[in-house]
């Protein structure tokens, strides 16, 4: 065998190889795919004002990327801090109903009044006292030692998603001559530039999709927090508008300000609340979502709709960002090819006209 035939051979080995190489890379990589995604996503809505502090201030871009990322833990840490105090003086007087073996739940005056509904609930909530609950957690307890674990991984993971913040941060440049070069040595300079054109478009466009949905739930659902009367509403509709992106992070504030509400008595309150919680995730994750998303790339409805439950399908509750993307991607990219031979051709035709 020749050298010159070996050498096609060689190099054909060497991409499997550098392929294997990088699939490696991206499986140990992805138990935390998601803090990782969310990380670059903070680091995107939060990079231009980055900028902004460095020129004000004159700031070194390494504090700079320190500061951007503790502003961003503070933003998420600090509300849930203030609402676990504000609760913190209910929830005491809760733990002493319970462990006295008293009823937790008491049944309002207006639904003891109902006929047969009314006694029924007086006799069987009246067994929900410490004592039953203390007999639940035992049944339960591998269940709550679980939710306890992934609470503690919530944790880890928004302490990762810090990180990664610093970390683009602070080579945001690095890694975006690193991305031009990579998209010029695939498909050329111009259709690099095209690519990294429509990514940007498609990650802008699930970004601004994601803040709008976030702004829109805290407000309408923290509309019904205040009038539910429950304690130190303004944050909880803060903690709900920053966990609207997170996937299911509504339905869990919603949910505990429900059992928040129902354990201090206020039974309908709870239920007006829990009831046009979910309609508004529901609303905000269906229709709002999309038409948001959709809006900047002028991309279909039902396009944006189905990627949205097709990437949550396909990769799990990270797709509900991963599935937009790619779809707005390769629809960015669909539009450029076609733009592009649209052109050419009305060149061409233009030159065979000009033609004598």
């Amino acid at each position: 065998m020749t050298p010159l035939r070996e050498e096609p051979r060689l190099a054909a080995w060497g991409t499997v190889v550098l392929v294997l190489i990088y699939l490696g890379a991206l499986y140990a990589l992805s138990p935390y795919a998601g803090p990782i995604l969310m990380g670059a996503v903070l680091a995107t809505v939060g990079w231009p004002w980055q900028l902004r502090l460095q020129r004000w201030l004159h700031l070194p871009r390494w504090l700079a990327s320190i500061l951007h990322a503790l502003a961003w833990m503070a933003i998420i840490i600090i509300p849930a801090v203030l609402v676990v105090e504000s609760i913190l003086p209910e929830l005491l007087r809760v733990i002493a109903r319970w462990q006295s073996g008293a009823p937790l739940l008491g049944v309002p005056r207006e639904l003891q009044k109902i006929p047969y509904l009314g006694t029924w609930s007086v006799e069987h909530l009246r067994l929900l006292n410490g004592a039953h609950l203390s007999r639940f957690f035992s049944n339960h307890a591998a269940i709550i030692t679980s939710s306890l674990g992934q609470l503690w991984i919530f944790v880890l993971h928004t302490f990762f998603a810090a990180l990664t913040v610093f970390a683009i941060s602070l080579h945001g440049q690095r890694l975006a001559e690193v991305l031009r070069l990579s998209a010029s040595q695939l498909w050329g300079a111009e259709r690099g530039d095209r690519f990294l054109l429509a990514a940007r478009d498609a990650t802008r466009s699930v970004l601004i999709g994601l803040i709008g949905v976030g702004i829109i739930e805290g407000l309408l659902i923290g509309i019904a927090f205040g009038i539910a009367g429950l304690s130190a509403w303004p944050l909880w509709t803060v903690v709900t508008a920053l966990f609207s992106p997170i996937p299911f992070g509504a339905t869990m504030v919603v949910g505990a300000a429900t059992l928040w509400l129902v354990f201090s008595g206020h039974w309908l309150a709870g239920l007006v609340v829990l009831g046009w919680g979910f309609f508004v995730i529901t609303l905000a994750d269906l229709v709002i979502r999309p038409l948001l998303t959709g809006s900047q790339s002028q991309a279909p409805f039902f396009l944006v709709f189905f990627s949205i439950l097709g990437g949550a399908a396909a990769f799990g509750l990270i797709g509900l960002i991963i599935g937009p993307i790619l779809v707005l991607l390769a629809r960015g990219i669909w539009l450029a090819w076609e733009r592009r031979v649209l052109l050419e051709r009305g060149t061409a035709g233009t030159e065979a006209r000009s033609k004598p």
